[in-house]
């Protein structure tokens, strides 16, 4: 099976799996996840998807890492790293990842890199041998920031947006206007609340790629095109 869009230039004779789009994926939607777990030879299971973005940290020494992954509960053990994720039209929404467990097998908690960003990789690593990461020059609050410095960066729990609590200021993002405080909530044009979610659509982006951000400044909301930079 090759993971890879069909083309003209498609090696003959190996067929290739159709490339869903992971957005279209939503709470509750059946999955079968393919692999080879625990040394077995083609297994196939299901389930649903039961979060979307999710980030559970598994890519803490990264720099810049993109942690925001479709869980499951289909079942997937070692072995299934790698797997395709499909959805029941058969297309592939995304490769399985990690799983969350106590005990290092399957405890219910299944994770898959959404299709969308492999794509992106994909093509990145054929045209230019490597990765192109666009970046935006912002620090995002985290989930447990303290109330004190929420309310220094006048961050209301009541948004759902992504808080920008710094920015580079030779980034794209500060070059565009933007400034720490400021709410993101759209992101070309799709809606951000989570950091995970802000990153995975950043991540999908090469350097010199504009983007639009809508963000909220008080109870004002704005848009900037901003050009993407190198890191």
């Amino acid at each position: 099976m090759i993971l890879a869009p069909r083309s003209s230039d498609q090696i003959q004779g190996l067929p290739a799996i159709t490339i869903g789009n992971s957005d279209s994926l939503h709470l509750g939607q059946w999955v079968l996840a393919v692999g080879y777990p625990l040394n077995l030879n083609v297994t196939v299971t299901h389930g649903i998807v039961s979060a979307k973005s999710r980030d559970i940290g598994v890519n803490q020494a990264a720099t810049s890492p993109v942690d925001a992954f479709i869980q499951t509960d289909a079942a997937v053990n070692p072995g299934s790293s790698g797997g395709a994720l499909v959805n029941t039209n058969g297309e592939l929404v995304g490769i399985s990842a990690a799983i969350i467990s106590p005990t290092g097998a399957y405890a219910g908690y299944a994770y898959a890199i959404t299709s969308n960003l492999m794509k992106k990789v994909v093509v990145d690593i054929i045209q230019f041998g490597s990765v192109q990461r666009g970046y935006l020059g912002i620090n995002m609050a985290p989930p447990d920031l303290d109330s004190t410095r929420k309310k220094a960066l006048g961050i209301n729990d009541d948004i759902a947006a992504v808080w920008v609590l710094d920015v580079d200021p030779y980034g794209a993002a500060a070059q565009s206007g933007i400034q720490k405080g400021d709410g993101l909530i759209r992101i070309n044009g799709i809606p951000v609340s989570t950091n995970s979610e802000a990153s995975e659509l950043i991540a999908r982006q090469k350097p010199g790629d504009t983007i639009s951000v809508t963000y909220l400044r008080g109870r004002a909301e704005n848009t900037a095109r901003v050009v993407l930079k190198k890191k």
